[in-house]
């Protein structure tokens, strides 16, 4: 399947790939370079709070119920997500109602009015959204682990949480934000469709996004994003104690960087792929221990994280009675990987997994889409493969020791990271004691 991209004179970039069947549904992805990573410590959480008011009402539809009713009316699905890196609005929808949903959509982002009292309103919204986390011990956990993966990175910082309401945003301080990054040359339209290249150029240039011109406007220094790390020598801890959880939450995260995403992957599907999995056989079905484990990897830019995550009962993180807990569990199984590796048999399942897994994904659209946006917006240098052609293209050819090679790279003290949310937690010098045990 090709891709296909262009560039408008104002800066707007859209990128387009051809469905390969016939069904008449269409994903319109809008990727907006913003999100907490632009933020400083008197506009935390304003990225999340913008693409709230970008649903509030605009120049031209000011009752944001009636926006609703647009989508609702043809059966549309709507949605938006702020990220770190990015903030994206998601619409699905019939092919014949593409050129107005992406026409309204192009209203709502660049002409918000930001009305006063719908303002209001939905800084309580969004604190009640947020209201959710609060006891989170599996959010607090990760935002913990972010802080020590990303020390000194303007990606430690999570995207909103209730203490950034508290001072209640400055209205002008908001709307200067929205007026420096929601300008067409900081955005990307990826389409999925089965509808001809050509005909959706001329649905979009009838649109905002390519009509209106960017405003001359220089974003201040005061926005800056900081992409390095702080340095480390040794093993990170944060260990916090939560209240009323009947649970242990425990991760060990690694630093790892974006240039190993393929091999990281193929180890991740290894780990927590099938229920055949290691992470899986040896916590749950040898132990008994866990209902939920995995290990999962992330990329902000040229940073990365490789990552293993157990819930278990909070007596049994370190020791279940006479053998070992959750922790020296998977201590042991780290320094497995590091002294002797995967094996052939694990690295032939975790391709045929993997490539299947992959395929049920093309199902959906949205993967897609928001896959070719993410690559135009964030890795605009590379050229973008289809998602049908990753496999092929990036996991067929990895071979045993390249996984065996990034293992080494990235699993030692140096890269490091542990956090631990329970109510009821083992002494930090017993928890130092068992992630001392890695391989050096």
């Amino acid at each position: 399947m090709t891709i296909k991209t262009i560039t408008y004179p104002n800066g707007f970039r859209v990128v387009y790939e051809k469905l390969p069947n016939i069904t008449p549904i269409s994903c319109i992805e809008v990727l907006c370079d913003i999100g907490s990573v632009y933020e400083n410590n008197e506009t935390r959480g304003v990225s999340h709070f913008i693409e709230h008011m970008c649903f509030k009402g605009t120049k031209n539809i000011p009752m944001p119920k009636n926006i609703f009713i647009e989508y609702d009316k043809i059966g549309a699905y709507l949605n938006a997500t702020t990220g770190k890196r990015y903030t994206y609005y998601t619409i699905k929808c019939s092919n014949e109602y593409v050129e107005n949903s992406i026409h309204i959509m192009s209203d709502m982002l660049l002409n918000s009015t930001f009305n006063k009292t719908e303002y209001k309103k939905e800084d309580k919204v969004v604190i009640e959204e947020n209201m959710k986390d609060v006891n989170d011990a599996e959010e607090i956990l990760f935002e913990n682990l972010d802080k020590l993966l990303y020390n000194g990175s303007s990606y430690a910082f999570p995207v909103d949480t209730i203490e950034y309401h508290k001072g209640n945003f400055d209205y002008k301080t908001v709307i200067d934000m929205y007026n420096y990054f929601y300008q067409p040359n900081k955005m990307v339209l990826s389409i999925v469709s089965n509808l001809q290249f050509n005909h959706i150029k001329q649905m979009i240039e009838k649109t905002f996004f390519v009509k209106q011109n960017v405003k001359q406007i220089q974003i201040p220094n005061k926005y800056p994003v900081y992409s390095f790390v702080l340095p480390q020598n040794e093993i990170q801890y944060n260990i916090q104690k939560q209240n009323e959880i009947t649970t242990g939450h425990i991760t060990i995260g690694f630093r790892t960087n974006y240039c190993d995403k393929y091999a990281l992957g193929l180890l991740k599907v290894i780990l927590s792929g099938p229920m055949s999995s290691r992470l899986f056989m040896l916590l749950r079905e040898e132990n008994g221990l866990t209902y939920t484990s995995y290990a999962s990897d992330d990329y902000y830019d040229l940073l990365g994280e490789f990552v293993f995550y157990a819930e278990t009962d909070s007596t049994k993180i370190m020791k279940n009675g006479s053998k070992m807990g959750v922790l020296p569990l998977i201590i042991k199984l780290i320094n497995e990987l590091i002294k002797h590796g995967i094996t052939d048999d694990e690295l032939r399942l975790a391709k045929k997994y993997l490539k299947g897994d992959m395929e049920l994904d093309l199902e959906d659209n949205e993967n897609l889409a928001l896959h070719n946006g993410e690559k135009l917006m964030v890795y605009p240098s590379e050229k973008i493969v289809p998602y049908s052609k990753i496999y092929d293209t990036f996991y067929k050819n990895i071979t045993k020791k390249d996984i065996e090679t990034v293992i080494k790279r990235y699993f030692n003290k140096k890269n490091m990271n542990v956090c631990i949310v329970s109510e009821n937690l083992p002494s930090l010098n017993k928890i130092k004691e068992q992630c001392e045990k890695i391989i050096s």
